[in-house]
């Protein structure tokens, strides 16, 4: 059985410019009643909410 990642993605800003990340949490983590969105951006987490 094959584990995805979700597809949600945030655009953040940095000092060098805006960045896209992508969540790391498992597909349906949402839907399994998990509503926040993780990812890094090096030793930084970014952590946000569907809107």
């Amino acid at each position: 059985m094959e584990i995805s990642t979700c597809p949600a993605t945030k655009t953040t800003t940095t000092a060098t410019g805006d960045v896209e990340v992508r969540c790391t949490k498992p597909a349906g983590h949402v839907e399994s009643g998990d509503p926040r969105h993780e990812a890094r951006l090096g030793v930084f987490p970014i952590r946000w909410r569907e809107s």
